[in-house]
């Protein structure tokens, strides 16, 4: 499997030469519908220097979301510019903390009493989403337990939309 840098690296040329262009909510924007992307977890954190990336940020996003968070007070430190995406200036209605840390549990015991278990998911997507400056770009993870050995965890993202330059890489 490759480091997340050539599958990063790959994707945005793929984006550039066979993107569709379209122009969700008026802006102009390519895409690859379907697209699959597998990345490898021994390797990744995109360590491209071009591409300029806070991994304090990373960090700190990641311990957020872990943390169950939703308030803009528990991230904003770390990127302002992440507060216009709030619809009230105090919590982002799209925040996967909740959603992961309230069905973190489900997943933990169905792969215990089951390592074949194909139900270990959560959903993060919101059923019937208001009108939001915050609407969750991952619908639902799914954990499986899988070889060849040594046995991994393995985890399936799926998702409505997948910004490849500004979301991806963190």
């Amino acid at each position: 499997m490759n480091s997340l840098n050539i599958t990063w690296l790959t994707l945005l040329d793929d984006l550039i030469t066979t993107g569709q262009e379209v122009r969700p909510r008026g802006q102009p924007t390519r895409e690859l519908p379907s697209q699959q992307v597998v990345v490898d977890m021994r390797r990744p954190v995109l360590t491209i220097p071009d591409r300029k990336l806070s991994y304090r940020f990373m960090a700190a996003e990641a311990h957020w979301i872990l943390s169950g968070d939703h308030t803009t007070k528990g991230i904003v430190p770390w990127n302002p510019r992440i507060a216009a995406f709030s619809d009230d200036g105090e919590t982002f209605f799209g925040a996967y903390g909740p959603k992961v840390l309230g069905q973190m549990d489900h997943v933990v015991r169905s792969l215990t009493e089951d390592p074949d278990s194909r139900q270990a998911g959560l959903t993060i997507w919101r059923e019937n989403p208001p009108p939001s400056k915050d609407v969750p770009c991952t619908v639902a993870l799914f954990f499986h337990v899988r070889g060849p050995e040594p046995l991994r965890l393995r985890c399936h993202a799926f998702m409505r939309s997948s910004d490849a330059w500004l979301g991806l890489p963190y």
